[in-house]
């Protein structure tokens, strides 16, 4: 008697089959993305929201316009952010973070320096940018680790090196740092000799 003869036979052919998935968002390795929001003065933020919005509008066929998204970053962030959660729901993720927490203070964080630069001096409104810019930083990386785990690549060594686009935005950065630290120096030495 044959298999297909035999109705109670187990199968030959293997019948998983998944289909490949295309990823939906941009990965990036922790230390690259850190590196580079630092060293580009936060320029590379525009770009790695600007290739977010692209993969996503790529991966699921949204009528969405990646340069008005990054444009008003602001307004579109905590959509990003709730979209990576809605991907990743639907998978079987095991990363556990609280989105719109998330999502709450980065909007908090986006706007509070514009009511800060109002009210405080200039050397003070400084460092309290500096320190909201920090926090932004480690929302912003637990934003991408979020899209690292749901890319499954969570240490992000598909997109771990330097590339020349890389290096122009980190000399852009650079010389923004050089202008900043000479625009401090002149300010408390002013401050000190009033």
């Amino acid at each position: 008697m044959s298999i297909a003869e035999n109705p109670y036979a187990t199968p030959r052919s293997a019948l998983s089959w998944m289909p490949v998935r295309q990823p939906v968002f941009f990965v990036v390795a922790p230390r690259k993305f850190l590196s580079l929001m630092l060293l580009t003065l936060g320029g590379y933020f525009f770009y790695w929201l600007y290739r977010q919005w692209s993969h996503y509008r790529q991966a699921t066929g949204a009528r969405v316009w990646p340069w008005v998204r990054t444009l008003f970053s602001v307004c579109y962030f905590c959509t990003l952010i709730l979209s990576v959660a809605r991907e990743l729901e639907q998978g079987e993720s095991p990363f556990r973070w609280w989105p719109r927490g998330l999502a709450v203070v980065i909007f908090l964080c986006g706007c509070l320096p514009f009511t800060l630069l109002w009210l405080l001096s200039p050397l003070v409104a400084l460092a309290v940018g500096a320190v909201i810019v920090a926090l932004q930083l480690a929302l912003a990386l637990q934003l991408q680790g979020a899209i690292n785990c749901l890319e499954r690549d969570p240490q992000g060594r598909g997109n771990a090196g330097l590339t020349g686009g890389d290096w122009v935005g980190i000399g852009f950065g650079l010389l923004g740092w050089g202008v900043m630290l000479a625009w401090v120096v002149r300010e408390v030495s002013t401050s000190a000799i009033a």
